[in-house]
């Protein structure tokens, strides 16, 4: 705790997608009429619940996919913050996320609770970071927050196969190596799929081979913006499923891996960047070094 700014740190176990708990509903004696109709509203409730399932089944599926992590939970003031790492294992960027929010005392109860948003988009197969999420107004001394995701809208569909769209997630999950090989397999299937190829480039800067992922970014640059010409016109190119936002998360990478050997080429890449997404934060935070 600091004096001098008022500030307090907030323990906080990290949890997040917290499994829900459903109680059990018990079903009333009453007349055999009675109990007629409400089985009939059963089931035409329940139709209409499966109906809604089934039409929201993308975004519960996109949902899952999400993780939150929480960094750095502080009050000042009493006024709550925290920084929220987002990370996106789906194929396809997601946005503008909502998570609800509890926030415990040290004496036991609720001192904070409810919806904060991020404004915001999250590249495909990717992570960012948003710093001092505000939380709102605390009642008491902080002790551990606990978070579950509630929103979030997918920023543009995938146009790869679905069952590439799988094995992308699957291989996210992975660990280095394995997550090289699976990444690879990937490419020779999808060599002009820039979430592919930044995917693959990732993997390779995580066990070390920063040449092969400095390859993989020029590859998906290259990608996205000879699919931003084209259009979208052709087969390969639906398939290869290039944006802006593709573009943009390619040069970032590439900037981060030149900044130990060109600064000025990483100055570049951020800069390239920047343009295709200027409220990326990971970007703006890169430039505010230079």
């Amino acid at each position: 705790m600091s004096s001098q700014t008022g500030e307090t740190r907030i323990k906080t176990n990290f949890l997040e997608n917290q499994a829900r708990e459903v109680s059990d509903k018990k079903m009333s004696k009453g007349p055999m009429i009675a109990f007629g109709v409400l089985f009939l509203a059963g089931i035409s409730f329940g139709g209409y619940k499966v109906a809604e399932f089934l039409m929201n089944y993308e975004t519960i599926a996109m949902m899952k996919n999400i993780e939150l992590i929480l960094d750095s939970p502080t009050t000042k003031d009493g006024q709550a913050t925290v920084d929220v790492v987002v990370r996106n294992n789906n194929p396809f960027p997601v946005k503008d996320f909502a998570f609800k929010y509890t926030i415990d005392g040290t004496n036991g109860g609720n001192v904070a609770g409810g919806v904060a948003k991020i404004d915001n988009l999250v590249p495909a197969a990717d992570e960012r970071k948003f710093a001092s999420v505000p939380l709102g107004a605390i009642t008491g001394a902080p002790a551990k927050m606990h978070v579950d995701l509630s929103a979030a809208k997918i920023a543009e569909k995938s146009k790869l196969p679905a069952d590439v769209q799988m094995a992308i997630t699957d291989a996210l999950f992975l660990k280095e190596q394995d997550s090289v090989a699976a990444f690879e397999k990937l490419a020779a299937q999808q060599p002009e799929s820039p979430v592919v190829l930044t995917g693959l480039g990732l993997a390779y800067e995580e066990c070390g081979i920063k040449d092969k992922a400095k390859e993989q970014y020029q590859k998906a640059i290259i990608a996205a913006d000879a699919a931003a010409l084209n259009g979208g016109s052709d087969a390969a190119t639906a398939a290869s499923a290039a944006t802006d936002n593709a573009a943009e998360n390619a040069h970032y990478h590439l900037g981060n891996l030149l900044l130990d050997s060109d600064k000025a080429k990483a100055k570049a890449e951020f800069e390239a960047a920047a343009k295709l997404n200027p409220t990326d934060p990971a970007v703006q935070a890169a430039l505010q070094k230079f």
